[in-house]
């Protein structure tokens, strides 16, 4: 009884403090939504790669808000060239900005030249943790 009233209580504080930020999986779900709809067929490559995302450890998953906090400083989309995720990410990325929004201060020219080289770092990284998925599946499908 007493974990039931506690879980209401932390519920209840929850509602109190508005409305928790995304996770990861469901800005995921969300731009999936946004792809073309051709792109979500069961087996087109950009439905492949939510699953593979949505089936991966969480820790992979942390490369995503990091880019996207990267893309965010610099206002330019991911630069995945990767084709399966590519419309996922750029799709994240609108969903990303209308939870987050746009930095509130302009940056300097030092800022941008580190912002601008952090935001392709990060966006090589998901690109290159995209195409690991891939490959790790095709490894254990035998194909």
């Amino acid at each position: 009884l007493r974990m039931a009233s506690a879980s209401g209580e932390m519920k209840a504080k929850e509602s109190k403090q508005g409305k928790k930020k995304p996770t990861t999986l469901e800005m995921l779900a969300s731009a999936y939504e946004r792809v073309p709809e051709h792109e979500r067929a069961k087996d087109h490559p950009t439905s492949v790669c939510l699953n593979l995302l949505q089936n991966s450890p969480e820790k992979l998953l942390d490369v995503i808000p990091i880019t996207m906090r990267a893309c965010r400083e610099c206002g330019l989309p991911p630069g995945i060239k990767f084709p399966p995720g590519k419309s996922l990410m750029k799709a994240y990325y609108e969903v990303d900005r209308e939870v987050n929004g746009k930095p509130s201060q302009e940056l300097d020219a030092e800022a941008k030249k580190a912002a601008y080289q952090t935001w392709m770092e990060m966006s090589q990284t998901l690109d290159k943790t995209l195409k690991l998925l891939f490959d790790k599946a095709k490894d254990h499908l035998g194909s």
